[in-house]
């Protein structure tokens, strides 16, 4: 028996039995990597009174971990990404549950460039309690799951797009993209300063989450999300994303 999940529009519930995974992992080896980042490093601890590896005769497996989160995989940011905020990841609240809105979209050719529009996203009508919108890229295949895009000049928001998308009232984005902005903009980021930033202000309600990856077999539509993202004292940190289809 399904468990079911009500949002206010009585029409739309979520089964929360079945949890669909839209996100990747960071991994030892076979990354997704950008912006010249180094890969993340698993060390087990090691000292003359004690292996924190169990292969090698310790009692425990015992690990450090060291990452850049927006380069290795699926990560949550917040504003302190972009602005000195007085408020890092420790202080955003995510609901357990929350509506989101997936769609896909084809980026445009702009000036060599390929970005996903305002008037690609102007049709998009939100629902009163629809907090989060998805949008996966076409074309869309697994490479996004270890694809090497440092230097790629990968697909990109206009930043007249973020604009739109906050003052619909979406607070989440999540996106397959490494970035929102363009790979090397001079440092202006304007997407992310328009999502955060209103009249100069940001709080801690609103998200970015990148590098997520949409399988095919998960069709436009709404979903339940949870964003599930650890209290960090940073701006950005690893998270896992999980889908609930509607019943």
């Amino acid at each position: 028996m399904p468990s079911v999940f009500k949002f206010d529009d009585p029409s739309l519930g979520i089964d929360l039995s079945s949890p669909l995974d839209i996100t990747i992992p960071i991994r030892k080896t076979g990354n997704v990597n950008c912006y010249y980042l180094d890969d993340p490093n698993f060390t087990y601890l090691e000292s003359p009174e004690f292996s924190g590896n169990l292969s090698k005769g310790g009692s425990v497996n015992c690990e450090k971990i060291s990452l850049y989160p927006h380069a290795s995989g699926t990560h949550t940011e917040c504003a302190l990404h972009v602005a000195a905020v007085q408020f890092d990841m420790r202080h955003v609240v995510l609901k357990p549950v929350m509506l989101a809105f997936l769609v896909s979209i084809m980026p445009v050719e702009t000036e060599g460039d390929k970005v996903i529009t305002l008037d690609q996203l102007k049709a998009i009508q939100r629902p009163s309690d629809c907090e989060a919108i998805i949008v996966r890229t076409i074309p869309n295949s697994e490479e996004k799951c270890h694809h090497n895009y440092s230097s790629t000049n990968p697909p990109y928001f206009e930043p007249a797009a973020l604009t739109f998308l906050r003052e619909a009232g979406f607070k989440h984005l999540l996106t397959d993209l490494p970035s929102i902005d363009r790979e090397s903009d001079e440092g202006r980021l304007a997407a992310h300063k328009n999502w955060f930033l209103e009249n100069g202000v940001a709080t801690p309600e609103r998200t970015i989450t990148e590098l997520i990856f949409v399988p095919e077999k998960i069709k436009d539509g709404y979903y339940g999300l949870s964003i599930m993202a650890p209290s960090f004292e940073t701006d950005a940190v690893p998270s896992r994303i999980l889908l609930y289809p509607c019943v």
